[in-house]
């Protein structure tokens, strides 16, 4: 089985925008609905991009304390958690990590939160 593929396949089908950013915050990978989410700013064109060219002054700020976090503390996995009103949705920054724990990206991850 080739797992590089199952595991392109586990982030490309996932029902919500996931971004893969690298350290200097530069987008590297969009899912499909990443590139949905985003068709207004650009969609796939974002990819190579900076996220800030995304995010309002605030965001950016929010963003840049979460990845401080992830480098610091090589145990912590979420550095980030956020509640999106407009979108009824968790927004997620999350860690992605060497085989030495060292921090070598980050995503972001949105899922819509259940209101059952």
């Amino acid at each position: 089985m080739d797992f590089n593929a199952v595991y392109k396949s586990i982030v490309e089908e996932y029902p919500s925008p996931i971004m893969v950013v690298d350290l200097k915050h530069d987008i590297r990978y969009m899912n499909k609905n990443a590139i949905k989410r985003y068709a207004h700013r650009g969609g796939e064109n974002l990819i190579g991009k900076s996220l800030f060219a995304c995010h309002n002054e605030h965001s950016k700020e929010l963003v840049l304390k979460a990845v401080k976090k992830l480098q610091d503390d090589e145990n912590l996995t979420v550095g980030y958690k956020y509640y999106n009103k407009k979108h009824n949705e968790n927004l997620y920054i999350i860690a992605i990590r060497d085989e030495n724990k060292k921090l070598i990206a980050y995503y972001e991850r949105h899922e819509e939160v259940d209101n059952v």
